[in-house]
């Protein structure tokens, strides 16, 4: 566990919506919470995609994205400019940052 306020904050969350959702019958909100096991809300899937140096402008400085890389592809670098520093993002690499904090970027993947 990356951030554990924040995933003790979910389990509470999570729970509160289930028994909400059961007391007014909302069966299709009781069937998607039974399998969300994330801390966030949301996810994204990018394909073979390049990003230029960018800031997640919708983000929040205390806010932590956690990418995930995986695939067969010849090794690429995660470039956090502002720090110089250039890591190997080989498949199954596991990065999380303030993606609004820190500026970011990855090359293209062919596979």
């Amino acid at each position: 566990i990356i951030h554990p306020r924040m995933h003790s904050a979910r389990t509470e969350a999570l729970c509160r919506l289930a028994d909400k959702a059961e007391m007014e019958g909302d069966m299709d909100m009781v069937s998607a919470l039974s399998i969300w096991n994330s801390v966030y809300s949301s996810l994204s899937v990018m394909v073979n995609h390049a990003t230029p140096y960018h800031t997640d402008v919708n983000g929040q400085q205390a806010w932590l994205d956690m990418l995930l890389t995986v695939g067969d592809y010849q090794p690429l670098d995660f470039v956090l400019p502002a720090l110089k520093l250039w890591l190997r993002y080989n498949p199954g690499t596991i990065v999380t940052l303030s993606g609004l904090a820190l500026e970011h970027g990855v090359g293209h993947a062919d596979g």
